[in-house]
């Protein structure tokens, strides 16, 4: 078994990779491109080592030169190597027709969401029609704590791989809502699995309200989960209703699908 209790993840035994990573996920944060200085600044090393790294990584494809704003942004091979790993993943494959209806059926955003380190990260979104909607992308991370994909999965890990969270990525404040006490969030957990649903009511996001349900693998263990997400307003107790029962059916056609000798395909 894994261990889950020792008090940080273990660092890359290659210093300049930990560095290249540590630049690709400052310049993921920026929505626009981020300049040597800012990059220098967010990474905390001097603005030789990080343009030497930065200009590396452009000669690979990872990363691509701006010049309005001068600076630099995310390179197509992130997008090459994303998609690689989409097509692989057999959770995405059996899950995007259920996406597809879910998404059309409550016009609102959908997202598929999977365990990745000390977050939850989406590998499929569709978005809401409305104007006004909850926005989420493919590739972006989700905390474990404040969203309802993340408490989803959260709730079905080991005990002590929980206690190795908090321990490690803390309960960050995300509004006014975030649960950021242990204690309460364990015994939210406890109703999400005696439920098998969990809610987000403006903990990640004010003005959004976002459902979720767990999806397992060929084990029973947790592979994931699938949220619908919408603005407060229009999430009444009918359409949550509606919400509720149409997740409840698409995961556990999907956790089938997962099982050994089960035929491919969602609903």
């Amino acid at each position: 078994m894994a261990d889950f209790s020792r008090p940080e993840s273990p660092e890359p035994r290659i210093q300049s990779l930990a560095r290249a990573d540590a630049i690709l996920s400052a310049v993921m944060a920026r929505a626009e491109p981020i300049s040597l200085g800012a990059l220098s600044d967010s990474v905390g090393l001097n603005k030789t080592t990080i343009f030497n790294l930065a200009e590396s990584l452009v000669v690979l494809g990872f990363l691509e030169r701006t010049t309005q704003p001068k600076g630099y942004r995310l390179g197509l091979r992130c997008l090459e190597l994303g998609r690689h790993v989409a097509k692989t993943l057999p959770l995405l494959e059996v899950s995007r027709p259920s996406i597809r209806e879910l998404c059309q059926k409550t016009g609102e955003t959908v997202n598929l969401a999977v365990p990745y380190l000390h977050e939850a990260i989406i590998i499929e979104a569709l978005q809401s029609h409305h104007a006004v909607r909850a926005t989420a992308y493919a590739g972006s991370r989700s905390n474990y704590h404040s969203s309802a994909c993340g408490k989803a999965i959260l709730a079905y890990l080991p005990a002590e791989q929980r206690q190795w969270l908090y321990a490690t990525a803390g309960l960050s404040r995300m509004t006014e809502h975030t649960i950021c006490d242990i204690d309460t969030l364990e015994a939210e957990l406890a109703t999400v699995r005696e439920k098998r649903f969990a809610v987000d009511n403006q903990e990640n996001e004010i003005g959004a309200y976002c459902l979720a349900m767990p999806i397992f693998g060929p084990f029973h263990e947790i592979a994931g989960s699938i949220s619908v997400s919408g603005v407060i307003q229009r999430m009444t107790p009918q359409l949550i209703d509606e919400v509720v029962a149409l997740l409840q059916q698409h995961t556990n056609a999907i956790s089938q699908s997962l099982r050994p000798g089960s035929p491919p395909g969602g609903v």
